[in-house]
Parts: C-alpha cells; structure tokens; sequence
C-alpha cells in the first residue's frame, strides 16, 4: 500500500489513476520474483484504488490488463498456497505498525534443510523493494504533485505509518485463502 503525502481531495482525476494503473500494470519484478511464480502463474495486470483516509472508503479505482501476461518462469513444486513472505516494518510499535506482503512461491526452491537457499531471502527482498519503488514512482509520475511512500494501513486505528525496512525470511510460508480457489479432484476406492 502507498500512502500519499499530499491529498487527493474530493475527486480523483479518472485518467491520471488509469494512467498509475496502466505504468503499474507494465513493471516487471525481477527475475528471482518471477522465478517464484513458477510456469502456473502470470501477471495479467494491476488494479489501483484510492481509498478516504477517516473511513478507508473506496473513492477511486482503476484497473489494467498487461499487453500480455508476464508468465512465470520456475518449475512448479510447491502447492498452490505456498508464498514467500516479506514483513514490512514502520517506526510505530505493535501490530498496527507491521504488515505482510505474500508473493506466490510455487516455483521457490528449497535446499536440504527444508528452506529457501541462505541467499535467496537476501535476493528477492531486493528485488521486492525494488518492484515497490517502481510502484511509487509510477503513482508518483501519475500524480505529480502527490508524494507517495510504502506504508502499512491499520484500519482499527485508522492510521497510516510508512515502512522503513523490510524482512524475509526463509521459511515457505503459507496463504490459506489460495488454497481455496483450487477445488480438489478426489479418487475414491471400495473397501473391502
């Protein structure tokens, strides 16, 4: 999430958020990050909202589909729930200063110890803050007289404090919810 340092007001310019949405839509992560998607998965574009700071209502949206679809590039051998997962961190203690970014880790290798390779973390976290910054600037570009910075939104205290470091670890994590959107194919047997 991106948190602007000037404010919209009581309309947001349509074409300038089709334009963020579209340059968003058109990076590219780095090849590690790509990797991780493994060959099931694609990026087919990017969707950008705008929402009211005091009730984290939806005021502006934008959605874009890539010329093609980035396709990923690993090997699949993880299930379809497996994720990396990069902690973002913010100067504001507690848990509404923290949040997670999970990025699909299906093509992710692991070595004998059952974790990601001990420089895979260090790579990929920096191909992260790079696709991030990326993100900012093409918000930025869009909207130039608004500044923008990676933060961590809390609704139960309605703030929003910006990142100031981020981790990953390398343990392959898990996100549910993907898990849900595979239905299961059974094979059934008679017993005796």
């Amino acid at each position: 999430m991106f948190d602007p340092s000037g404010e919209f007001g009581s309309t947001v310019d349509q074409t300038a958020l089709d334009a963020a949405s579209a340059a968003i839509a058109a990076i590219s992560p780095g090849i590690q990050l790509v990797a991780c998607l493994s060959t099931l998965l694609q990026i087919t574009g990017a969707r950008v909202e705008v929402r009211d700071d005091a009730s984290d209502a939806l005021i502006g949206i934008s959605q874009t589909n890539r010329v093609s679809p980035l396709s990923g590039s690993g090997s699949p051998g993880m299930p379809p729930q497996a994720a990396v997962v990069f902690s973002l961190r913010t100067n504001t203690p507690g848990g509404s200063g923290r949040g997670r970014l999970y990025w699909p880790a299906l093509g992710a290798g692991l070595g004998t110890n059952g974790r990601l390779q001990s420089t895979f973390p260090g790579l990929i976290n920096g191909q992260m803050k790079t696709y991030l910054l990326a993100q900012r600037d093409a918000l930025a570009a869009a909207f130039p007289t608004i500044g923008f910075n990676v933060a961590v939104r809390s609704r139960q205290t309605k703030t929003t404090p910006h990142v100031v470091r981020m981790q990953c670890g390398d343990v392959v994590d898990t996100q549910r919810r993907r898990r849900d959107r595979f239905p299961e194919a059974y094979n059934n047997v008679t017993i005796p």
